[in-house]
């Protein structure tokens, strides 16, 4: 097997490497010897504690150094050879399986790409790191830019590599794995098809990026646009999957056509999953759910949603525990959104006093104790009710609103630690439960009885 940039010379069929006397092997170990040794010796980072200007002189000199050992080593590796430098360059050095012949050339851009990948990823990352401190750059913004480069970069040195590689490897990519309805699928195809999709997720990562940080920037309303970027990543990826298919050929009316009694039957197999899909593009589009609100699920389930996806949504309960949820949840059951309507939202306390506390001071210490707390909202007002004449107690109900209610409890509990302050340092009695028993026959004979036995 010959390729244009890989040929042979008749006393190195099989690779000169391997076709070498003895005192070849010796002279090119010691050519190897040196030109690690001098590279060693000449690496920039031996210079430490110079200025600007003379530093980058230093490394200059160091790579200019680098450059004529090289230069010589491979004359010198030329004369050992006895080839020229077209020969050299072009003859095998080896051949894998007798049919790959690998040659100088071929070797040198494979160095070349590994390491200018390596460096762009270097310089690209120190770039986002010196823009992250100067202008307070979003590291986040940073990394996918990074990642976005650095795969374009990588597809750009892979195909330049497979073509001079030659067509051996050429052809395990172009080589048929299976056939779709008379489309050829190959590993090229599978990895053009991966690169893009990866691609397109890192930019729409990207784009999320930017998007949020526009949002938050100009103080909208974080659940909204994220409902909006939510339905536009949707109908992206649609009209991306859509594309990628068309281009490697695959026609998705027959696909569809001929594929309609396998979507019939995973039709009535999974309701419950399209159930799902079909109530989160229902809270995409009406908005009832949002992240951020502070929702009630169930009985005591009580959280902040955290995302609103396509089949499934996340909350986080006030034990810091995320919660999946399936959207049909939300849209089929009774659901209490506590951030539905505006930010502030009315909650009580239930207490009792004892008959015959003054009343109107009870009145007054509740009030008292709901707007010496921070959390509770002055306007409104707090009030206070007097609910009932109990069995027991005289009970009352004190109202307050908050706008953080994720936390609710908490302030719930504090009001009650106030109040049972409150109480005592006015003598006001917070009563336990009583009641009268009253006896009316039976007592002459039981006494009669204890008299008998006393006798």
């Amino acid at each position: 097997m010959k390729d244009s940039l890989i040929s042979s010379m008749p006393i190195y069929d099989e690779g000169w490497l391997v076709s070498l006397g003895f005192q070849q092997y010796i002279l090119l170990g010691v050519i190897i010897v040196l030109l690690v040794a001098s590279w060693w010796g000449t690496r920039p980072s031996r210079i430490k504690n110079q200025s600007e200007v003379k530093g980058y002189l230093y490394k200059g000199l160091l790579w200019a150094a680098r450059i004529i050992a090289v230069f010589f080593l491979t004359l010198w590796t030329l004369e050992v050879l006895g080839l020229g430098w077209n020969e050299f360059f072009s003859t095998s050095v080896i051949t894998i399986a007798d049919e790959v012949p690998v040659s100088p050339f071929f070797i040198l851009t494979l160095i070349f790409g590994i390491y200018l990948l390596v460096a762009s990823n270097m310089f690209i990352k120190s770039l986002v790191i010196k823009a992250g401190e100067k202008w307070g750059f979003d590291r986040g913004i940073g990394r996918q830019l990074r990642r976005f480069f650095m795969l374009f970069l990588f597809a750009a040195i892979g195909g330049f590599w497979l073509k001079i590689a030659g067509s051996f490897l050429m052809s395990i990519f172009s080589d048929e794995l299976f056939s779709v309805k008379d489309v050829r699928i190959s590993l090229g195809s599978t990895i053009y098809l991966i690169i893009i999709l990866y691609g397109v997720s890192i930019g729409v990562k990207l784009v999320e990026l930017l998007y949020t940080r526009h949002t938050v920037k100009k103080g909208l309303n974080v659940g909204q646009s994220r409902t909006v970027f939510q339905l536009f990543k949707y109908a992206f990826w649609l009209v991306v999957f859509i594309l990628l298919l068309e281009s490697i050929g695959l026609d998705l009316t027959v696909l569809l056509a001929g594929s309609a009694a396998l979507l019939v039957g995973l039709g009535i197999g999974i309701q419950g999953l399209f159930n799902d899909y079909v109530s989160g593009l229902v809270l995409l589009f009406e908005g009832s759910i949002k992240v951020g609100h502070v929702v009630e699920i169930g009985k005591d389930v009580i959280g902040r949603v955290m995302d609103v996806g396509l089949r499934t949504s996340t909350i986080l309960t006030r034990d810091n525990i995320i919660m999946i949820v399936p959207n049909h949840l939300f849209v089929q059951d009774n659901v209490i959104n506590w951030s539905y309507n505006e930010p502030k939202t009315r909650f009580y306390v239930d207490v009792g006093v004892a008959y015959g506390s003054d009343v109107r001071l009870v009145e007054k210490l509740l009030i008292d104790c709901a707007l010496e707390h921070k959390d509770v909202i002055a306007d409104p007002k707090p009030f206070v009710f007097f609910r009932n004449f109990g069995d027991s107690s005289l009970d009352f109900r004190l109202y307050f609103w908050v706008e953080e209610v994720f936390y609710v409890e908490k302030l719930r509990s504090a009001l009650r630690f106030a109040i049972d302050e409150k109480f005592r340092a006015h003598h006001v009695e917070i009563p336990f439960p009583q009641r009268d028993l009253h006896l009316k026959s039976g007592w002459e004979k039981m006494g009669a009885k204890e008299a008998e036995k006393k006798v």
